[in-house]
């Protein structure tokens, strides 16, 4: 595929943070009378997009969503900057930009949020853009995506999205772009698969993939 453009998921693709996500959920769901979470594979089974789907698989009710999504961010928060990247995170940003790409990170995050930890890491200038939402849900990011596309000047067909869930497939599929999922994220390879795309292992795996 021609490649011009990296659109980068940010949670879980970039930023390695299932198990600290696990853990906030076990902190702050049980002040609800909520469960907790015992292993990657129950994650899995139940993470989704949008997050209000997550929860509701989880057991949080309508009447619950606002309070313990809020509940869950200011924990998300409190500790963000022990998180750390992925291994081959810094290293692959820093291929792409040597191979002369583009990259935009485009997230489900707040947008605060997003750009306060790409600062606690160093990488608020790594990017040509960085896109998140205006609000806590994690809701769809296709439409700030889909207004990026249309004044960035590099065609959809040049550009490919690097994420770890079906929603970023989704995404992709929805604003022209290719995809490529790194199965090591918020979703497991076996449900990956499903988008009918590229699923590799490991930042290092899509760079290979995506230069050569």
């Amino acid at each position: 595929m021609a490649v011009r453009q990296i659109l980068w998921d940010w949670n879980g693709t970039l930023l390695n943070d299932l198990e600290y996500a696990m853990g906030v959920r076990n902190r702050t769901f049980p002040a609800f009378g909520l469960p907790t979470i015992d292993s990657v594979e129950s994650y899995h089974a139940q993470f989704t997009f949008p997050v209000r789907t997550y929860y509701e698989r989880a057991g949080v009710t309508d009447s619950l969503f606002d309070a313990v999504a809020h509940a869950w961010m200011a924990e998300y928060v409190r500790g963000e900057a022990t998180i750390p990247l992925h291994e081959d995170a810094l290293e692959t940003i820093a291929r792409f930009r040597e191979a002369g790409l583009h990259q935009v990170v485009l997230s489900a995050s707040h947008l605060d949020v997003l750009q306060e930890q790409l600062a606690i890491y160093g990488l608020e200038k790594s990017f040509d853009a960085v896109l998140g939402l205006s609000d806590i849900y994690a809701g769809s990011k296709e439409e700030i995506g889909r207004a990026y596309l249309s004044q960035c000047g590099v065609s959809p067909s040049d550009t490919v999205m690097l994420g770890d869930t079906l929603h970023d497939a989704e995404v992709a599929q929805a604003i022209g772009a290719s995809c490529v999922l790194i199965a090591r994220g918020h979703q497991s390879a076996q449900t990956l698969r499903e988008a009918g795309v590229p699923v590799v292992n490991n930042l290092g795996e899509a760079a290979k993939l995506l230069l050569n």
